[in-house]
């Protein structure tokens, strides 16, 4: 069985209420809030207004200016990752006409790292990826709004889009420094172009502020006119970093050298209702011994520069194994982790290393384990003739 319908058997099948939704900023109303794209017909843009749900009810985010924050998510349809956006609008109550400036945008990776489909099914799972982004320290204090809008990297083509009230606190900022940031990306939605599938997306105007993820992937460059492929913004300025993966007792160290390789992009078959199965570029299962490819970070934003290079690159560095236990016994593991995106399997669940720390561990899905040990990917197989067919009946 291919690697590809194996994951459809590890329940990688995303129905409407298993999409991903904002945890932090604090959204209107969480309660009140689903997890599903924003409607295609651009209906209940922004924000998913609408049918009950309007910019009322949850708690305020009060963040100083030049203050560093942290996005978060819930769910595992991550859909492959993708790209997002933090941004602002001054309007308390926004409408389809407000003006909205990009603050952070993270190309490819989001909100999901290394993650060919979805982590699993669950629409209430902690998403283990977390975002770091810094508030604008020039720009006006008061009351706004703050929104985190995705593009997904594989499935129906669709447009997520959450928000949550917005105090801002602090001196010195002006409108005028509000007004030359980006504006916001929208489409998939109200006859807006589409975005490409299979690719991971930068942006034609990312701004100063950008976490580069799209290192060894396909790109395409988006804007308001849409995407195309190749990487047209010159944006990219990413360092190249090498990681080593430690082995044997949980405290080993190793070293290596890693550099950025193209990959070929996947593709999915899509249905109706927001039903798709993934299907992965073919390719060897990584194992714990092996270094993953460096990911190529920007923090110093789209700039100028010649080139059209989509920020990867290649180093060499060291890296050390982490938690308790041995790396190949397939026990739980707690506290730090390198490299960042590591799996960890303990058979009927498993854990990644996300923001240098480990994870929960999560269940994985009825018929299915995957192999014990550490990795770049989860090695999954079907238990029994039952699991077999389950993912045969899905991908016939």
């Amino acid at each position: 069985m291919s690697f590809s319908k194996l994951f459809a058997a590890a329940g990688l099948v995303a129905l409407v209420n298993g999409h991903m939704k904002m945890k932090s900023p604090a959204p209107f109303d969480p309660s009140a809030l689903n997890n599903s794209p924003l409607d295609a017909s651009g209906s209940d843009f922004p924000c998913k207004f609408g049918n009950g749900y309007s910019a009322t009810g949850g708690t305020t985010n009060q963040y100083a200016l030049g203050s560093q924050q942290t996005l978060e998510f819930i769910g595992q349809a991550t859909h492959g990752g993708g790209s997002c956006q933090v941004s602002i609008t001054y309007d308390t109550n926004p409408t389809k006409d407000s003006k909205w400036k990009v603050i952070h945008s993270i190309e490819g990776g989001c909100p999901a790292k290394g993650v060919s489909g979805n982590m699993g099914n669950s629409a209430d799972a902690a998403d283990p990826f977390t975002y770091p982004y810094t508030i604008p320290k020039d720009i006006p204090a008061g009351k706004a709004t703050i929104a985190w809008t995705w593009f997904n990297k594989v499935g129906n083509r669709e447009m997520y889009m959450n928000c949550g009230a917005l105090e801002l606190t602090g001196t010195g900022g002006s409108q005028a420094n509000f007004d030359k940031l980006p504006d916001m990306v929208v489409l998939n939605i109200g006859g807006k172009p589409q975005t490409l599938e299979g690719y991971d997306y930068v942006f034609q105007n990312a701004g100063s502020s950008v976490e580069d993820n799209t290192s060894g992937g396909q790109v395409a460059t988006c804007g308001t006119s849409g995407c195309t492929p190749g990487n047209s913004a010159g944006s990219g300025s990413g360092s190249g970093s090498g990681s080593g993966s430690g082995s044997g007792s949980g405290s080993g160290s190793g070293s290596g050298s890693g550099s950025s390789s193209a990959a070929p992009a996947p593709s999915s078959s899509a249905g109706a209702g927001g039903v798709f199965i993934t299907q992965p570029p073919s390719a060897p299962t990584a194992t714990a011994t092996q270094a993953p490819k460096p990911t190529a970070t920007s923090s110093a934003g789209s700039g100028s520069g010649s080139g059209s290079g989509s920020g990867s690159g290649s180093g060499s560095g060291s890296g050390s194994g982490s938690g308790s236990g041995s790396g190949s016994s397939g026990s739980a593991l707690t506290g730090s982790c390198n490299p960042e995106g590591t799996y960890n399997c303990m058979g009927s669940s498993y854990q990644q290393c996300a923001s240098g720390q480990w994870s929960v561990v999560m269940q994985m899905a009825a018929g299915t384990a995957c192999k014990a040990g550490q990795g770049t990917q989860l090695s999954i197989s079907a238990i029994g003739k039952r699991s077999a067919k389950f993912a045969r009946a899905f991908l016939a």
